[in-house]
């Protein structure tokens, strides 16, 4: 409660200085041998002769106070060394040099000035400080002192400290005084904290020893001891000594997590290990190794162990189940095994992180990813990297599930390193992000090949690739830009992306598209494109075309079926004799008949052999013209050599009267045999009527 007191009390006049102007701490330290008399004044003795002069013969000063300048002065008194100490804190408007002393005084006069620092000894104390630049004196108030009530008890010397796993065994001594230390106490803390830890009073001697127990293994401290005589001050604290606890074995287990990855052309699966490393306090000393064994479940006898200072471990393993056990090792032992059984031919949803992107940070690399929201829940993202040359040195970052960015330490300016990224949902994780980048350049990825890959009327698809190489200037992203008449739309890429649709644009409308390059400094542009959009897009025409096409080949078929069901049962088509030679010979009025029916006599027609050749018989008409009247001409048959039949008209009305009303008919007809003739009315030439 004391030292936060003090502490309060420190802050508050720390602020009010700081209030008033420049401050600075002081001390000062008077021993027997530095004190002198006044000779005239003998109720004063000084440090300096030149301090006679500011005090009357009664102990009262000459010069004025300035107490303002003097704040939370303390004071104690050291027997062994038969000092006085007083502390202060000098203020002042202008920041110099100064320098101090002591003015005692009694109210009985002082037979010897050395005597007057004993532990019966009561005086007043004045302090004077005085500026070396400016020469300007200035005296505090007088602090009456009582030796008794400031004694302070000596620093005390730490002799050797000896420690084990949980526990750290001090020795000190207080120096050979008159007076015996009565008790002493300790403070400690672990190193790099702030906060000390103090031990409850306990009682002590010239020469004592204490043991602090309840510490952590393998954790490094500082401590210091302080005594006291039983009346008066605590002493100062003795000078701080580091001490470390020794190792004993780890308290934890292992954070285990894996997944299995497959060689899709040699079918060899890899099991791939990853474990965090145990805190320091779980730890309980340096881990010197990790061992790992694999075991198939229904082959026992398979079991193998491996061991290695890495943070992963990748083993080939074969579809089936195993057990995975991982510990670790220190000087003192192993921590408890981690064990897993999990199935290899079993796949793992835990998807890669995306987006991944390293730029410089001064002298830092600065890595950040994105990864997608599934049902697996990432509790962490596991960073490992090392340099190309040196790739047995790998150091690994743990960072919270909720994080997407870290930065990375350590980083030697001309080296190139590769840099992976695990997100890891326990026991589970996913395969890594790879990416290659250097102190200069960032991420050594470039973006190439950027075009249209196609167009519509209301979408534009662009594809890029990226190439491996080392930029210009560090850029800290690529973003992807489309400007059009009434919009503008920005996305920005990274090397797991080669191609975007821009959706939901305007038909037959220019836009522009870019690629621009972000750095710290400035942005610049990588590339750029001239698009128009389709005022109709192929599938739109095909929409259309394609119905109309096979309503017009429907309503074909429609009608064609329904002309041949009309005509066929509805109105049949009925012979015309006037499309026909014979039918129009045959409605000519101006042909009229003899009365006698000619019926052309076929001897044996019926009996001739099967073998008989077919002949043409062509009949053709003649109609004489130029008389009142016009005769039936007589038709006359002839053969042709090819055994072609022509009917001809009868040679008496001859030829010059007779002309041709229309084309020749031809008549396939078996040959007539030389038996054939004519009947009239009804008799064969050769038998007599019946009338």
């Amino acid at each position: 409660m004391n030292s936060k007191r003090s502490v309060c009390v420190l802050i508050c006049v720390f602020c009010f200085c700081c209030a008033l102007g420049t401050f600075s701490v002081q001390e000062l330290t008077v021993t027997q041998k530095e004190l002198k008399d006044c000779e005239k004044q003998k109720k004063l003795c000084v440090m300096s002769s030149t301090d006679c002069r500011y005090m009357g013969l009664d102990g009262a000063p000459r010069v004025p106070r300035t107490p303002e300048n003097f704040l939370n002065t303390s004071c104690h008194y050291l027997i062994h060394e038969d000092s006085l100490t007083c502390r202060w804190i000098q203020t002042t408007d202008v920041r110099s040099e100064t320098n101090s002393s002591f003015i005692f005084s009694r109210v009985k006069d002082l037979l010897h000035c050395p005597a007057i620092l004993n532990i019966y000894s009561t005086f007043n104390l004045t302090i004077k400080s005085k500026s070396v630049i400016s020469q300007k004196e200035q005296f505090s108030v007088v602090y009456p002192l009582i030796i008794k009530d400031i004694i302070q008890a000596p620093r005390p010397l730490i002799r050797s400290v000896n420690a084990t796993d949980s526990s750290i065994n001090v020795t000190w001594t207080s120096g050979k005084i008159p007076l015996n230390i009565n008790k002493c106490k300790i403070r400690y803390k672990r190193l790099n904290t702030e906060s000390w830890t103090e031990t409850a009073d306990f009682p002590a001697s010239v020469e004592s020893q204490f043991v602090i127990e309840g510490l952590q293994a393998f954790s490094e401290f500082c401590l210091s001891v302080s005594c006291f005589h039983g009346f008066g001050r605590w002493s100062d604290w003795s000078h701080e000594t580091r001490v470390k606890t020794t190792e004993s074995l780890p308290s934890a287990a292992l954070s285990l997590s894996y997944y299995v990855d497959s060689d899709k052309m040699s079918g060899i699966r890899w099991l791939v290990l990853l474990w965090k490393a145990l805190d320091v306090t779980d730890a309980r000393g340096l881990i010197r190794e990790y061992e790992v064994s694999y075991m198939p479940i229904r082959q026992p006898s398979l079991k193998k162990t491996i061991n290695t200072t890495q943070l992963k471990a990748v083993v080939p393993v074969r579809s089936e189940e195993y057990e995975v056990s991982v510990c670790a090792y220190n000087s003192a032992g192993r921590s408890p095994y981690r064990r897993y059984t999990l199935d290899t031919s079993r796949p793992h949803d835990v998807p890669a992180v995306k987006s991944l992107w390293v730029y410089s940070d001064g002298s830092s690399l600065r890595v950040r990813w994105e990864h997608q929201f599934t049902a697996v829940n990432i509790s962490e993202f596991a960073i490992e990297w090392s340099s190309t040359t040196d790739r047995e040195h790998r150091r690994w970052e743990r960072v919270n599930g909720s994080t997407f960015t870290v930065r990375l330490s350590g980083i030697e300016a001309q080296q190139m390193y590769i840099i992976s990224v695990f997100p890891v949902c326990e026991p589970l994780c996913g395969p890594p992000t790879n990416i290659s980048a250097d102190l200069q350049h960032g991420a050594l990825w470039d973006l190439v090949g950027f075009g249209l890959l196609s167009v519509s009327s209301s979408s534009v698809v662009l594809r890029w690739s990226w190439q491996e190489a080392k930029p210009d200037v560090s850029v800290l992203q690529y973003r992807l830009v489309l400007t059009g008449p009434n919009e503008t739309r920005t996305l920005a890429v990274f090397p797991d992306k080669q191609q975007h649709s821009f959706l939901h644009l305007h038909p037959n409308t220019k836009y522009s598209v870019q690629i621009h390059g972000e750095t710290k400094d400035e942005n610049f542009t990588k590339a750029s494109l001239d698009i128009n959009t389709l005022l109709l897009d192929y599938d739109e025409v095909m929409r259309f075309a394609i119905p109309a096409v096979l309503l017009l080949l429907i309503f074909g078929i429609f009608s064609v079926l329904s002309r041949t069901v009309c005509r066929e049962y509805f109105f049949p088509i009925i012979a015309n004799p006037r499309y026909s030679l014979i039918g129009r010979w045959l409605l000519n009025p101006h042909l009229q008949g003899s009365g006698k029916i000619c019926v052309l006599k076929l001897d044996g027609l019926f009996l001739m052999d099967q073998q008989m050749e077919k002949s043409i018989i062509q009949v053709e008409r003649r109609v004489s013209v130029g008389s009142d009247h016009e005769d039936e001409v007589p038709l006359k048959i002839s053969a042709t050599a090819e055994g072609t039949a022509q009917w001809k008209p009868s040679s008496d009305y001859g030829e010059s009267a007779l002309t041709p009303s229309s084309l020749t008919e031809y008549v396939d007809l078996p040959l007539l045999p030389d038996s054939s003739g004519y009947v009239q009315t009804g008799q064969i030439p050769g038998e007599r009527s019946s009338d």
